[in-house]
């Protein structure tokens, strides 16, 4: 019996342990809020009342990723010119999920104001 290929197996758990991470830390970081606020209802005021900030560090981060994924995108078309069609649907894949994200942040707040 030959034991199959398990080289994807290591960068999916990679993956999975940040995913978890991250899910993790923003559990605890409402949780923490939530405690230090007093309640539900107070932590909900201070995102609301501190919306515009967030979204500027939210755009911060956006155009540190969309630089720091400029340059690894040159390197990877030269290194391998023939995945410039899918990069460009994963690409745009990214781009679309953020405006919608975004947008349905914009909603949401607009609609509890």
């Amino acid at each position: 019996m030959r034991w199959p290929d398990l080289k994807y197996l290591r960068p999916l758990g990679r993956g999975v342990a940040w995913t978890l991470a991250m899910v993790f830390a923003v559990i605890l970081i409402n949780v923490l809020a939530i405690q230090l606020l007093g309640d539900v209802q107070a932590w909900s005021n201070w995102l609301r009342d501190h919306a515009l900030g967030l979204l500027l560090w939210r755009l911060s981060l956006y155009v540190a990723l969309i630089y720091g994924w400029w340059r690894m995108r040159a390197r990877l078309l030269q290194r391998e010119p023939e995945t410039s069609p899918r990069l460009r649907r994963a690409e745009t894949a990214g781009i679309a999920a953020l405006v919608l994200l975004e947008v349905s942040n914009t909603l949401s707040s607009s609609e509890a104001a």
